[in-house]
């Protein structure tokens, strides 16, 4: 099997460590909104995702043919064309079923948003072709989700997971997006209006120690020990690359690709769903290694200081 290759270019800032990046002047100030106001049910309820409201990943290789897309709004570059398809495709659960195709062979990613494959016509609310090639772009791409970022971009994959490391941010949508500004590499306001909060494109990541990393996977049930490979993974990925805020949600969760297109890579990582003494996992797996104090927000990327 291939070995697993990190989609875009090095200087991508999801893709830049956090080991030589400022700390924001405003640090604990956004630390406390993320902290106390970005989860949907308790303070510092930070979930993973691995089911509804991300995304699924396809490739072009396994279409069936090509078929029509029909948008609702006029926008998209994809209304009217015609895309490599297959018909027994699902997005993601929930309203807004997103989809993510790939074609690996020439670097083209298309993001569809409320996307139906039905009558063979693929209906979609927004679809769209990237600008660019995924494997070297550098940017946003503004028609893409919240932050104005593509949906590729910082998704947690099953292949990188089995290779042991996760070489870029993750991808965390929160509740209490800021409705006057946002910060770079995010490229647009998604909701103008909304009450003060955090800016989309800002970058949190955690400040523990492999020591601390070992004690919280010790601590966690002897239920759910499959899982400590993708949480050691994940720790250390939160603590070298951190997380940008991407998109209002109706709680912080990182997202990782959904299970209807990679369950069976995710269940062979042990990632099947157990409940223990009334907790989820691994939906709650995070509970014990995100502590306050142990986050910290990072200057918006336009501030990060030449390599």
């Amino acid at each position: 099997m291939a070995r697993y290759v990190r989609p875009y270019g090095e200087k991508a800032p999801w893709n830049i460590p956090v080991s030589n990046l400022p700390r924001h002047p405003q640090s604990d100030l956004y630390r406390d909104r993320l902290w106390y106001d970005a989860p949907a049910s308790r303070s510092g309820n930070f979930n993973l995702n691995l089911w509804a409201y991300t995304y699924p990943v396809y490739y072009v290789s396994d279409a069936t043919g090509e078929y029509p897309v029909e948008t609702k709004w006029d926008w998209p570059n994809m209304n009217g064309k015609t895309v490599p398809w297959n018909p027994d495709w699902q997005p993601a659960p929930g309203t807004d079923a997103q989809m993510i195709l790939l074609d690996p062979e020439a670097g083209r990613e298309w993001n569809f948003w409320q996307v139906e494959f039905r009558d063979g016509v693929i209906h979609a609310s927004n679809a769209n072709l990237v600008d660019g090639d995924y494997r070297t772009k550098e940017d946003g791409f503004g028609p893409s989700r919240g932050i104005g970022v593509q949906y590729l971009a910082m998704l947690v994959r099953p292949e990188e997971v089995k290779q042991g490391e996760i070489a870029h941010a993750l991808s965390m949508p929160i509740r209490n997006t800021d409705g006057t500004h946002f910060v770079a590499p995010a490229t647009k306001l998604e909701h103008p209006g909304r009450p003060e909060g955090i800016p989309e494109g800002m970058r949190f990541a955690l400040d523990v120690t492999d020591e601390e990393i070992e004690e919280w996977l010790a601590s966690l049930p002897e239920e759910v020990a499959q899982m400590k490979g993708y949480g050691r993974v994940l720790a250390r990925a939160l603590r070298d690359y951190g997380w940008f805020i991407t998109d209002t949600s109706g709680g912080a969760h990182l997202q990782n690709e959904a299970w209807v297109s990679a369950g069976e890579e995710w269940s062979r990582l042990g990632l099947d769903t157990v409940a223990v003494g009334g907790k989820e996992y691994p939906r709650d797996l995070l509970d014990g290694l995100m502590r306050r104090e142990r986050v910290y927000t990072l200057v918006p990327s336009d501030q990060y200081p030449e390599p």
